[in-house]
Parts: C-alpha cells; structure tokens; sequence
C-alpha cells in the first residue's frame, strides 16, 4: 500500500497537482486502521479527482481550486458544472463556490440543483461571503425540518445580485 500511495503522490507532482489532498487521505486511512486496498483504492479516488478537475478547471487553477473541486467532483457534482464556474470566473477564484456546492450535496440538496443554483448566484454577481452565508442558512434551515432542496430555493432568492455594470456605447 505504502508504494501505490506514493506511485499517486509521486504522479500528483510528476503532473503539477497537489499532494496534499493524496497524503492526507493516505493517512486518514491509516489513523482509521483502514485494509491497505481500501486506501490504495480512496487514494486512486482523490488522484483521478483531481485530475478531473485540472482538466474542467484549466492549468492556471490554484491548488485550491483543484483540491476544491476534486472534493466536489468526488461529492458528486459534474465536471461540466466546473467547466461553467471556470468560464464564468471573471478573473475570481472559484474556490468558494466549488466548497459550497460540495457542502450543499453532503447536508442532502440535489446534486444538479446545488450546482445550478450556484452558477447563477455566481453569474450574477454573488460574492464569496455570499455563498458562504448561503451554505450556512441552508444548513440551519434543513436542520430545522425544511428538505434541502427547498431552503437552498428560498435561500437563494435572498442573496442579492451584482451584476457588473453593463457597458454604455460611446
């Protein structure tokens, strides 16, 4: 187990990716007394996520972003929703919003809705605390009975748009 968790770091590196998310799985499996299988096989996981996400992102992603959205892809967001943040980015980093999708499919939202609904909310100007502040209301208002799917609707109709001003024609 030890060589394949390195053979994974070592090609993580080899192709310009981060190592961390590679070596801390490793090692959360480790400290969890996990069989040498199921952590080569977690480990694989996170490399081609990864991966995944390098391509849907593009070269110039941060190694936040590709550990953010390997986390998402691994939550079960699409990679074409991460093709949408990166072309709709703006010059922002998509880190937050790839952290909130993926949090807003673990608390039970829908995977499809969780990223439609922050592509637009990212495309019309929400900022970072934004999403943030939506991850965290969506979080109370499930805890509080609603079904996910709809306290991210209601939420999400209270986050304010801002748009860029549009360009007037000289």
């Amino acid at each position: 187990t030890r060589h394949v968790v390195q053979s994974y770091v070592d090609s993580a590196r080899a192709e310009g990716l981060p190592d961390e998310p590679v070596i801390s799985q490793a090692q959360l499996g480790v400290a969890r007394h996990a069989a040498g299988p199921l952590i080569a096989s977690v480990v694989r996981k996170v490399f081609l996520s990864l991966r995944v996400a390098r391509a849907s992102l593009g070269d110039q992603a941060t190694a936040d972003e590709l550990t953010a959205g390997a986390s998402a892809l691994q939550a079960g967001i699409p990679a074409s929703a991460l093709v949408d943040l990166h072309q709709a980015r703006r010059g922002k980093s998509v880190m937050v919003p790839l952290v909130v999708m993926a949090d807003l499919v673990s608390r039970g939202v829908p995977r499809d809705a969780a990223s439609r609904a922050i592509l637009q909310l990212w495309t019309q100007g929400a900022g970072e605390a934004d999403l943030m502040g939506l991850s965290q209301s969506v979080g109370q208002d499930i805890l509080s009975g609603a079904a996910p799917a709809d306290a991210l609707l209601s939420r999400a109709r209270k986050v304010p748009i801002r748009l860029p001003p549009a360009k007037v024609p000289e």
